[in-house]
């Protein structure tokens, strides 16, 4: 029954005809059965719809989660990865100034024993020098000498 429309009982003595009334009830029961079950089924959905929406919530929640751990860890492997490096490079720097400072050693060591050895070829010279005057000295001694 519409609500718009206008609804007419006939009346008698002491009101309203009571079977008029009756069938007017049942009229307004049944629409408001109509529209209770419309209603339910409304409710239904909508729960269903909730749980659908509740469960890709959740879905999403684990998601935040497992990317959020992989962003923390992500975060410590770079972190963990940086500290590596610059270790690294500082290993290298103190392993490079080692090695400087041993070649520095081993050029200073080799210059000094290059120094050490041109002394005793010029003091050998030297002797040499002195040895063969000496001798030539000598010969021409012997060589007057024999002359006589």
């Amino acid at each position: 029954m519409p609500s718009n429309e206008r609804v007419v009982m006939k009346t008698g003595m002491f009101g309203f005809r009571k079977k008029d009334v009756m069938t007017y009830i049942k009229g307004l029961d049944e629409k408001a059965k109509e529209q209770i079950a419309l209603r339910d089924a409304k409710i239904q959905n909508l729960g269903a719809a909730v749980s659908t929406l509740n469960t890709k919530i959740a879905e999403h929640e684990r998601e935040i989660i497992s990317i959020t751990a992989q962003r923390e860890l992500i975060a410590q492997t770079l972190m963990s990865a940086r500290q590596t490096a610059a270790k690294l490079v500082s290993d290298a720097h103190t392993e490079v100034a080692q090695k400087r400072a041993d070649f520095q050693r081993t050029y200073t060591a080799e210059v000094n024993k290059l120094a050490a050895i041109r002394n005793e070829v010029i003091q050998l010279r030297k002797f040499a020098t002195d040895a063969i005057r000496t001798f030539e000295r000598e010969l021409a001694s012997l060589e007057r000498t024999n002359i006589k």
